[in-house]
């Protein structure tokens, strides 16, 4: 008898890639749209959910980016429909595009930016300002709104919501919504890609993730009739 040493045997550990955080619940996505916002707060919070811009995008946006009629040459454009043209502007707050792109939007997005487009009326006149969004009080009011704003208004969010909710969090939901058909009918992987403005479809694929209900309910299929052994043979 005698004793051998050797390495201790380590079973390899696999961590799935972490899935970006969204709204994965109906009912949170359904409070966070029903909240009672100023008409700026919303189209803001809108054009964030329903385009998937970042918000660095949605920042730098001048009107003139905004195209929101069902015919837009008069404005000189021939894209159909609502859109809205990410550009790389030179906005005051240093707010600036990623990636240039045309992106769709909701038709009830043009009547939300009107009433944003009131409030600003009402509170800084007519001002000529180019950038879409604009502080509405205080010493800066007019000018270009800034991203402290932003992580503030989000923070206020948060409160009336009762979890914490950040800019971002809205175009991984945006994202995921479009690869899963949670509102519509599924959006082809490349489709999805130019809409978010990736370069790589591999930054893409991060929001096909799967939580860990839906990989058991995958192998877990009632359906699958597994044959019955018997026990008699062994």
């Amino acid at each position: 008898m005698r004793s051998v040493s050797a390495k201790e045997l380590r079973v390899r550990s696999v961590e799935p890639p972490r899935a970006p955080a969204w709204l994965s619940e109906e009912a949170d996505r359904r409070a966070l749209l029903a909240l009672s916002l100023r008409p700026r707060d919303r189209f803001l919070v809108e054009l964030l959910y329903f385009a998937g811009l970042r918000v660095g995008e949605a920042l730098s946006l001048f009107r003139e980016d905004l195209h929101l009629l069902a015919d837009n040459r008069p404005h000189g454009c021939q894209v159909k429909g609502p859109h809205v043209h990410v550009v790389r502007n030179r906005s005051a707050n240093g707010a600036r595009a990623k990636s240039l792109r045309v992106v769709p939007l909701p038709a009830e997005l043009a009547l939300s930016y009107q009433e944003a487009l009131r409030e600003r009326i009402g509170w800084v006149g007519d001002d000529r300002g180019p950038n879409v969004f604009v502080a509405l009080d205080g010493p800066t009011a007019g000018q270009a709104l800034s991203y402290a704003r932003v992580v503030d208004l989000f923070r206020q969010l948060s409160k009336l919501l009762g979890f914490k909710i950040r800019p971002h969090v809205l175009r991984h939901t945006r994202a995921t919504i479009w690869l899963r058909g949670l509102e519509c009918e599924p959006v082809d992987l490349d489709v999805v890609r130019v809409l978010l403005g990736h370069r790589s479809i591999a930054s893409t694929l991060i929001y096909t993730h799967a939580s860990e209900e839906s990989l058991r309910a995958a192998v877990a299929n009632p359906a699958v009739q597994f044959p019955q052994f018997s026990r008699a043979g062994a």
